[in-house]
């Protein structure tokens, strides 16, 4: 073999050994990298979650809120809501906690007993106890863990910060939040008010602030919800409210009753304009709906307005949420509930859920032939109903119905159940001249009902709604005991069967004097004044013609206008709600007040 042919092979071989030195270091490179990658991602994720708060480093929780917002993302928490004790001690599920910040969690149900580690550090604790367990060092808690529908909540300062966690509480007026955090660096004020900003941004507004801003309203209904409390919408110089309606599926608002009860005003130019100031804003709106606000032209395909057959004005309720400078929210339940909210509640459904728990107190409005008048007055009637008698073949209970229904007039009758058996031909006219239908026992009991047991009580008084059901298509809405009769038993059955107690305060003695109308007219027209509820019964042959003759004098007043109304629609009058299990002998203003201011005592008597 020649020199160059020798030479030509170990230079291939060399040049072989240097090309397989060169992919060995490649790999290796790459391993290298491959490895070093992961490993150095998580050094800076580490260092920036340390200084920044990363995406498992920080949790965001909103009191009574289904979502919290980790690092930038929101999560569901289910049904696990934290929540504030009554003394305003934040509570927060300790399961999404531990999920979301990467805690182990180990739950003994015999024991009831929570223990989370992380790495070196164990922490356990026990539900409704004090005792807290750091590693091997025994601690006390001034608060308890607590179990709630099947969840485990935990003290949020306490349990967390014993978990090395920084603990930030932001109150009601930063959106009731509490910021969980495993950085060690504290968090300055700028960096939380940063924070609770990205936090409102997308968990929504705190339940304080939906209650302090928010308006309530409901189809039907003359009330409105405002910062908690209920107000009836009146016009200057109206006692009656004026409701939402609905029309082609929109809903509206009464102008002029709506900003009165806010605060405002709403004047009209007696041509086509009115003009609405609220909130150091003002407004105009025409009859063509054509509307500016603070000088702007407000559009859109719901900015409609209607005029009632009376010459009330309304306005549509993305109309009404422009002028009051809010959002228009529909709850979207049957009832027709809807808001106006300091901005948009898209997407936020605990919320919505939280404003739906308010619309109980929007109550119906009365109904629309209920007059105005300066004394409205309940008329009920007990012990009823009677049958054909010689002065009144048609039925003495029927022959009341036609008359009271010739003069406009509304009454409650307290039925009794046997007598209902015997005389029943005529029920479905009490609803149908818009009549309340009341329950007096079954048996009208003499002993009273404060003189027989819970469950004989609840069945003189259930088994009667039954049956007047049975003939009227609707149970009854409100009770009478015998004799007014009263104790703790009656008020707990009424309250379990949904039906409030109304007593009177003015009798007009029909029972004792039995056939003699001069004197129920005298006592009704000297006794009754605004508020008060009359006792008579469709059972005697003076009273048919004395509440007769009382009702037209009083009717045929010029000094003073009387409405003669049920015993609801007197409450709707006055603006309140008929609680179950409450006795309510009359109405009054002064009634009404001490409702309102939660003063109001019960008349009981048994």
């Amino acid at each position: 073999m020649s020199y160059q042919t020798a030479y030509r092979s170990r230079y291939r071989r060399h040049r072989r050994r240097r090309r397989n030195s060169h992919w060995g270091v490649l790999i290796a490179l790459i391993l290298v990298i491959v490895i070093a990658i992961p490993v150095a991602f998580h050094i800076v994720k580490g260092i920036s979650g340390a200084i920044f708060g990363g995406s498992q480093n920080q949790l965001v929780l909103q009191m009574n809120n289904g979502k919290a917002l980790l690092g930038d993302d929101v999560v569901d928490l289910g049904s696990a809501a934290p929540f504030r004790d009554q003394n305003g001690n934040a509570y927060v599920p300790v399961k999404p906690v531990c999920d979301n910040l990467e805690f182990s969690l180990t739950w003994d149900q015999a024991t009831k007993t929570i223990t989370v580690s992380d790495n070196k550090l164990t922490v356990q604790a026990q539900i409704d106890s004090t005792s807290l367990r750091v590693n091997e060092t025994a601690q006390t808690m001034a608060l308890v863990p607590r179990l709630s529908d099947g969840t485990a909540y935990v003290p949020a300062k306490e349990f967390c910060r014993a978990l090395s966690l920084q603990v930030n509480d932001l109150g009601s007026g930063q959106g009731d939040l509490v910021v969980l955090t495993k950085s060690k660096k504290e968090l300055k004020e700028d960096k939380l008010n940063e924070i609770a900003e990205k936090a409102l941004e997308k968990l929504g507004p705190s339940q304080q602030t939906l209650q302090q801003t928010s308006v309530l309203m409901r189809v039907g209904s003359d009330k409105l919800v405002r910062g908690g409390q209920s107000a009836q919408m009146v016009q200057d110089g109206e006692r009656l409210g004026a409701a939402v309606i609905e029309q082609d599926g929109l809903r509206y608002v009464p102008l002029k009753a709506a900003i009165t009860t806010l605060g405002g005003t709403a004047e009209f130019d007696g041509s086509a304009e009115w003009t609405i100031n609220y909130d150091g804003i003002q407004s105009t709106v025409r009859d063509n709906a054509k509307t500016k606000v603070g000088g702007d032209r407000v559009k859109g395909d719901d900015i409609k307005v209607h005029t009632d057959e009376n010459g009330r004005f309304y306005v549509s309720a993305p109309l009404f949420a422009a002028l009051v400078g809010r959002n228009y929210t529909d709850l979207a339940d049957e009832e027709g509930t809807f808001a106006f909210t300091k901005g948009s509640l898209e997407g936020f459904d605990s919320q919505k859920a939280y404003l739906d728990t308010m619309k109980s107190a929007l109550t119906d409005a009365v109904g629309g032939d209920i007059p105005e008048a300066d004394v409205y007055v309940a008329l009920t009637f007990d012990d009823g109903p009677t049958g054909a008698t010689d002065t009144y073949p048609n039925g003495y209970t029927a022959t009341l119905l036609e008359e009271l229904k010739k003069r406009n007039v509304h009454a409650t009758f307290f039925m009794c159940g046997y007598r209902i058996k015997d005389f029943h031909s005529h029920m479905e006219q009490y609803l149908a001249d818009g009549h309340e239908l009341g329950n007096h026992t079954m048996t009208h009991p003499m002993s009273r009902l404060t003189h027989l047991d819970a469950a004989t009580v609840r069945d003189e008084v259930e088994s009667n709604s039954e049956l007047i059901e049975s003939y009227t298509g609707q149970k009854p809405t409100v009770m009478r005991p015998v004799g007014g009769g009263v104790n703790d038993t009656v008020k707990e059955q009424m309250k379990a069967l949904g039906l409030p107690i109304i007593n009177w305060s003015v009798d007009t003695l029909d029972w004792s004097t039995k056939t003699d109308p001069e004197s129920v007219k005298d006592h009704i027209i000297n006794e009754v004044e605004d508020g008060d509820i009359v006792l008579m019964h469709d059972i005697w042959q003076g009273t048919l013609p004395g509440v007769l003759a009382a009702i037209d004098e009083l009717q045929s007043r010029t000094d003073k206008t009387y409405a003669f109304v049920t015993v609801s629609e007197l409450a709707a009058v006055k603006g309140i709600t008929l609680e179950p299990g409450m006795v309510y002998s009359n109405l009054s203003d002064a009634t009404v007040q001490a409702i309102e201011d939660g003063t109001y005592k019960e008349n009981i008597f048994d």
